[in-house]
C-alpha cells in the first residue's frame, strides 16, 4: 500500500530527525523521487524531492539500516 507524499522536512518531522541525517540516509539508498516544478516567474524549473512515506519506513526497517542509530 503506497504511503503519503511528504518533502524533505516533513519526512524529517516524522522520523523525528534533521534534515542533515535524511541526506545521509539519502546516500545510503533512502527511496526517494524528483518532482520537477516551474518557476514561471524564472521561466525556469527546479526539482524538489518527494518521498513515499511507507517506502521510507520500510527502507528504514531493513536489517541493514536497524544497525544504526535513527
Amino acid at each position: 500500500m503506497p504511503g503519503v507524499q511528504v518533502s524533505k522536512a516533513d519526512l524529517a518531522h516524522i522520523f523525528g530527525v534533521d534534515q542533515p541525517t535524511i541526506d545521509g540516509w539519502l546516500e545510503k539508498g533512502l527511496p526517494h523521487m524528483q518532482k520537477r516544478i516551474q518557476d514561471r516567474e524564472r521561466q525556469s524549473f527546479t526539482r524538489e524531492l518527494i518521498f513515499d512515506t511507507a517506502d521510507a519506513i520500510n527502507w528504514r526497517l531493513t536489517a541493514h539500516n536497524l544497525t544504526e542509530d535513527w
